[in-house]
């Protein structure tokens, strides 16, 4: 089968050498997609016998992953191979990675990172523990490791999925589609090394959990709208109503007219009612999308 290694990247002429020898090994093509370095990793990465795509200016690591995927499509791969040019992932473990995708049982195996003996830092672990937990909800499947970079696709996965962030929430955005397609998604567990001697992240952690939290919050509400959007739109209706009746209580026992809730009872109507004219949307929207 043949078999490609994608390697997204982005100022990683540190590793980038590294990564190539050790997984050249184990596939027949690798493939680098540059995000628009401003260091030596397109050189490095050319020396070392990769294949490089490069994007004039950073567009983020999705923008970078739709760049292999339509050459991992064009080239008519069997095996696609993910993995990040930080060198933290074994590619020797890349074998036993794609072995339920070679075997035909998987269209996808992700790595999970959790059960290794060098274990993430607690802040990076917490924080995508809370990115699983709000990729799970939107792909309603128990997945341990929504963030891993480290994962194995079938040419039958590559030609169906279709995702469109170009930041770091493409990867769950990937496993939203993949989920809505019924394609087979397995895991393995995967050793992932943190201390390398290098500089391993290129983006502030905050910034990159806030990036891909907001865009799952956005896949989430698409997803369930009615849950989302209509019962509390429904339920704000309800408070409005209940505050207005206050209104005209105050106003039959006392003659006293009360500006501020009554402007309060307005806008929480008319919130309500937004809330659920907008879910109603976004409900046809996705099952239009759906058939």
């Amino acid at each position: 089968m043949f078999t490609i290694a994608c390697i997204p990247t982005f100022n990683e002429e540190a590793n980038i050498q590294q990564v190539i020898k050790k997984t050249k090994l184990f596939v027949d093509l690798i493939v680098v997609c540059d995000d628009g370095s401003s260091d030596n990793t397109v050189c490095l990465a050319k020396e070392s016998g990769a294949y490089v795509i490069q994007h004039k200016t950073n567009l983020g690591k999705g923008a970078a992953l739709k760049s292999l995927f339509k050459y991992a499509k064009d080239c008519n791969a069997d095996v696609i191979v993910t993995i990040d040019g930080d060198n933290q992932f074994l590619p020797e473990e890349i074998p036993i990675l794609a072995k339920d995708v070679v075997d035909g049982k998987s269209d996808i195996v992700l790595g999970y990172r959790y059960d290794t003996e060098t274990e993430m830092p607690r802040y990076r672990k917490i924080g995508n523990k809370i990115l699983d937990e709000l990729s799970n909800l939107a792909s309603e499947l128990p997945f341990r490791d929504t963030q891993s970079g480290y994962r194995v696709y079938s040419k039958k996965a590559i030609q169906q999925i279709n995702f469109k962030n170009n930041g770091f929430a493409a990867d769950s955005e990937i496993l939203i589609d993949a989920s809505k397609k019924d394609l087979e998604i397995s895991e393995q567990k995967v050793t992932v090394i943190y201390n390398t001697g290098n500089k391993t992240s290129t983006k502030n952690p905050i910034s990159h959990a806030g990036e891909v939290a907001t865009s799952l919050f956005e896949l989430i509400l698409v997803r369930h709208p009615l849950k989302l959007l209509g019962i509390p739109g429904i339920f704000i209706i309800i408070v409005g109503i209940i505050s207005s009746n206050y209104v005209i209580s105050i106003f039959n026992d006392t003659s006293y007219f009360s500006l501020p809730y009554t402007l309060l009872s307005i806008f929480l109507i008319i919130l309500g009612i937004i809330l659920i004219l907008v879910s109603g949307i976004l409900y046809r929207l996705n099952k239009a999308d759906k058939s």
